[in-house]
């Protein structure tokens, strides 16, 4: 072997060796590398909900060991609803939960939820959201560059769901000539044709002011808005009523995840539905204990929790397939969506 052929043996040698000792080192640093993840929303730290996104904060962290780290701003302190989707598709913030009617304004087959009436009943609810309806609207949302991580539920099939007031409310002519919070211009749609009533819409952390002024004269709302946000002091009537169903998105951006090691990919969607599930459970539990306190809270402030009779509930519901044909004459797809729901 010449001596040029042995020194080219020996670089090679040791180039190998180099690749393979810087290379593993590397690799072990990248292993190491700590992702943070801002996570916005609009609600109380102390809300059940927030409660349950600390929670999947604190898993996170763990399951990670350290690799990711979740710093949470609830309460709108990063971006409100309105941005949020904005934010966190631009980057300008990892990850949000959004309501599905902040979802509509991109996705506009996320109206199924905001349409009145549309879902009613814990098992149809269920379905839709695990089923191939629930995997369409997702796949929508990933097409404008948005990764959904899963979902968060309230009140399951509408349980939780309600519409306060400032005066009694138990027929749709109770609100008329008065202002209520809607989430959608399809609700708004509705308040106007069904009860003769107009529309505002505000975010969660005004709708205490905005009723105490008198902007606003009722809204749709939780039992547990009703609690949490003490609207019961200014609002004090509730009819439970499953006008509309308000799941939460988490979202996160595209870009962000898809550079993140695999391994934290799972970790990030093995937390998520296991947040998911809890949900269910949690949301269950928390319409009985909070249908509970909001009948303490109006009591002591002399309003009521009123549950239509079923003839008033058909004065809410009159002709309402017919109401869905016409808030979807422009988008007819929505409406077959509608209707597969109603067949779950």
């Amino acid at each position: 072997m010449t001596k040029v052929l042995k020194r080219l043996v020996i670089f090679m040698v040791l180039v190998l060796v180099f690749s393979l000792l810087f290379g593993s080192v590397l690799v072990f640093a990248n292993d190491n590398k700590v992702y943070k993840i801002r996570f916005a929303h609009g609600l109380p730290s102390t809300h059940h909900v927030g409660i349950e996104y600390a929670n999947w904060a604190k898993m996170i962290n763990e399951e990670s060991d350290g690799r990711l780290k979740v710093e949470i701003y609830p309460g709108g302190q990063l971006y409100d609803d309105t941005k949020l989707i904005s934010a966190v598709k631009t980057g300008a913030c990892e990850m949000g939960s959004v309501y599905t009617f902040n979802a509509a304004t991109i996705v506009p087959e996320f109206k199924v939820f905001t349409i009145p009436m549309v879902i009613n009943g814990r098992e149809k609810y269920i379905k839709l959201i695990e089923g191939d309806i629930g995997k369409y609207l997702f796949s929508k949302i990933e097409d404008k560059g948005i990764k959904p991580l899963g979902w968060v539920v309230w009140g399951i099939g509408g349980e939780e769901m309600a519409i306060i007031s400032t005066t009694p409310l138990h027929v749709p002519s109770d609100l008329k000539g008065k202002i209520v919070r809607s989430m959608s211009p399809e609700q708004a749609q509705y308040f106007q044709e069904y009860c003769g009533a107009s529309s505002g819409m505000v975010s969660g952390a005004e709708l205490y002011m905005a009723l105490q002024r008198g902007t606003l004269n009722a809204s749709v709302a939780s039992l547990s808005h009703l609690v949490d946000r003490k609207l019961s002091e200014i609002a004090p009537y509730c009819l439970l009523f499953p006008l509309s169903t308000f799941p939460n998105i988490l979202i996160m951006n595209a870009q962000f995840y898809d550079k993140l090691p695999e391994d934290l990919q799972q970790v990030i969607n093995s937390v998520t539905a296991k947040i998911q599930k809890e949900s269910y459970k949690e949301s269950a539990y928390v319409a009985t204990v909070y249908e509970l306190k909001a009948k303490q809270a109006v009591e002591a402030r002399g309003g009521e929790i009123y549950t239509p009779t079923p003839e008033e509930y058909a004065l809410w519901s009159k002709d309402i397939e017919d109401f869905w044909k016409r808030v979807t004459e422009k988008d007819p797809a929505i409406y077959d969506l509608i209707m597969k729901i109603q067949k779950l």
